[in-house]
């Protein structure tokens, strides 16, 4: 008996640590975005116009920044993906069992 031929693309070990740092890169953001989460949420009395103001100002650069490190991961991360689409693959032996 056979078994048909299999394509397995093999992954660098540069591969792995770039993703790995993916993820550090994105838990690095959980604190600030909490802040962000609280900022935003429903608040109920009084409300301090003065402070709300400048927390939506600071809560705006933290967002721009976040934002525009998201942009840059995302695009960097598809050109990863496109590459490893198109690099070699290993095709397996046939098995005789």
């Amino acid at each position: 008996m056979k078994k048909e031929l299999h394509n397995l693309k093999a992954i660098p070990y540069q591969d792995i640590t770039d993703l790995q740092d993916l993820l550090d890169r994105l838990e690095s953001w959980q604190e600030p975005l909490a802040v962000l989460d609280h900022f935003f949420q429903f608040r109920t009395g009084p409300i301090n116009k003065k402070k709300v103001i400048k927390e939506y100002y600071a809560c705006g650069h933290l967002f721009h920044a976040f934002f525009t490190e998201f942009l840059r991961l995302i695009e960097d991360k598809q050109v990863k993906i496109e590459k490893l689409d198109r690099e070699r693959k290993v095709i397996s032996h046939f098995i005789k069992v």
